[in-house]
């Protein structure tokens, strides 16, 4: 059964919106490295903008280079997907194309922070106990999420095939 294009960008303006919101209140309300545990030793809220990709990759190449580069490559990327998406969305199964509409808005959030503030604002911290592991924010969570929603619908397709080539 296809689902409706309207239902699903419905969605991902959500989580979009959702994304973007949390950033602005975070930038707005909480002091630069400021932690407040939120779970202890698990979970903190702390704000932090990191100024390159994953564990702030690329964050020591001067502004006027970085934010070109990622903008740029974050654009492509976004493009790519959403093409990619829309093309073959008619034979994907619900978690693979439920993968693209958690990861689309993820990486369009942190395209419009790269884009705007020439960073990216994290806030979830997390540790365990005196173990630091990162800081992320919802559009890394999603974006997270949506890969391993891909994972679980290429494992299910590749099932689904060999059954059928089995009978």
């Amino acid at each position: 059964m296809a689902r409706s294009l309207r239902f699903l960008f419905t969605v991902m303006g959500v989580l979009l919106l959702l994304d973007q919101g949390g950033k602005v209140w975070v930038r707005a309300a909480i002091p630069l490295h400021h932690a407040t545990s939120l779970i202890p030793n698990l979970l903190e809220l702390t704000h932090v903008e990191n100024r390159g990709v994953s564990f702030s990759f690329l964050g020591d190449i001067s502004d006027n280079v970085r934010v070109p580069l990622l903008v740029s490559i974050s654009i492509v990327a976004v493009a790519l997907l959403a093409y990619y998406w829309l093309r073959h969305r008619g034979t994907m199964n619900l978690p693979s194309e439920f993968a693209f509409v958690l990861i689309l808005p993820g990486a369009i959030g942190n395209l419009i922070d790269r884009a705007v503030f020439g960073t990216v604002t994290d806030y979830l911290h997390f540790r365990f106990y005196s173990l630091s592991f990162f800081v992320n924010n919802l559009a890394d969570i999603l974006i997270s999420l949506g890969v391993l929603a891909y994972l679980l619908g290429a494992i299910l397709a590749n099932r689904e095939r060999s059954g059928q080539a089995v009978s």
